[in-house]
């Protein structure tokens, strides 16, 4: 039995396997690929994952599509839609799948079938809206009683060799939530961030499709009554700007991750900068329109909690979406509450839920009297 734990965002899957020491960093695109013409196979399986899927639980019951960076590179691929709930789109289970599988084949040996048969403890998790709407149940049921299968197709290394995946137990937290989990526990469980507890704080996960506002109150409870998730995210409007600057500038960017790289990088001279023919073009206006915009809707969301929650004394801002709103954030407050707003660092808000997803599944093992130690060196 192997130890996994999977946040399945809606910009990437990031999944901690075995360890907090094993990451997987997988873009969330995919795209139909029966098949792919190939010169010279790809060095790399992660950027080359081409894959079968089989299901009992998909809506499609077989998929053979490409995934991640390879996903990218076709003209027609799939980002998840705002109208989607995680719980219920075919895209997130392909996605779990396809991670499962890409640790597996390289973790468990085949047995006399030439098949891999990898059983998993799982922690994941849904957006707090969804929760509340109890999809948690259904998602837990339906992963664990489902028979699930992925075969490698044109992927190196891999090509040709089947996982057969079952669940010895499914955790679907919530997100927000998890995220406090983080803030205040390190690797060994032991306590960080002690200043934050016997105070009422406030989670703001901004992902791509969604934001998960979670107050925690300072006895270290979830609001059930205030804590609030919203259909909003940064997707729709990266999507605004790729629409922009087809049209103004006759360029496209191919996905959303493509165009966060473009917004983030730390370089000054490429940032928000794309290239054409050999020569740089900002789209610095096109990217603070759209984002200011959003930033400003996020912001009444934090005023409205606030009111309704006025002893909130901290807000944490975390998720992708928090990466690229941080200076459009932090401008609006300065000129209005200047309410006491928390960023963490760029690379723990990308992987804060799920190193949390992992730290409860060691708490669950715990409880269950599972050896930790053992389940995480199975093969």
């Amino acid at each position: 039995m192997r130890l996994a734990s999977i946040d399945i965002g809606n910009d990437a899957l990031k999944g901690y396997f075995g360890s907090l020491d094993q990451q997987l960093y997988i873009p969330n695109i995919i795209a139909k690929a029966e098949d792919r013409s190939i010169i010279d196979m790809e060095k790399n399986p992660l950027d080359a994952l081409h894959v079968e899927v089989n299901s009992s639980i998909l809506k499609e019951k077989n998929r053979k599509i490409a995934v991640g960076k390879l996903a990218s590179k076709f003209p027609d691929n799939d980002e998840l839609k705002p109208n989607q709930d995680k719980s219920e789109s075919d895209q997130p289970i392909l996605m779990l799948l396809t991670a499962l599988a890409f640790d597996a084949v390289q973790n468990i040996k085949e047995d006399e079938d030439n098949i891999i048969n990898a059983t998993y403890l799982l922690s994941t998790g849904l957006p707090l809206d969804e929760t509340k709407r109890e999809k948690n149940k259904e998602f837990r049921k339906k992963l664990k009683s489902g028979q699930h299968s992925v075969t490698f197709l044109k992927t190196p290394e891999f090509e040709g060799k089947t996982v057969r995946i079952q669940f010895e137990q499914v955790l679907v937290n919530t997100e927000g939530f998890a995220a406090y989990m983080d803030l205040t526990t390190d690797k060994d469980g032991s306590v960080k961030n002690e200043e934050i507890f016997g105070k009422t704080i406030l989670i703001n996960d901004i992902g791509g499709l969604s934001t998960d506002s979670a107050i925690i109150t300072k006895d270290t409870q979830v609001d059930n009554i205030n804590s609030n998730g919203i259909k909003k995210g940064v997707s729709t409007y990266l999507d605004s700007i790729i629409r922009k600057v087809r049209a103004e500038h006759q360029y496209t960017i191919n996905t959303r991750r493509d165009l966060v790289e473009i917004i983030t990088n730390e370089d000054p001279e490429e940032q928000n900068y794309i290239w054409k023919y050999g020569n740089r073009i900002s789209i610095k206006n096109i990217v603070d329109d759209e984002l200011m915009a959003l930033a400003n809707e996020e912001y009444k969301l934090i005023q409205d909690l606030w009111i309704s929650v006025p002893d909130i004394r901290l807000s944490y801002q975390i998720g992708g979406g928090a990466v690229v709103l941080r200076p459009y954030l932090q401008k609006i407050n300065e000129a209005a509450q200047q309410f006491p707003l928390r960023f963490v660092k760029p690379d723990d808000s990308v992987w804060m839920i799920a190193r949390a997803y992992f730290k409860i599944l060691i708490m669950y093992c715990e409880s269950k009297n599972i050896d930790v130690k053992e389940a995480i060196a199975a093969k």
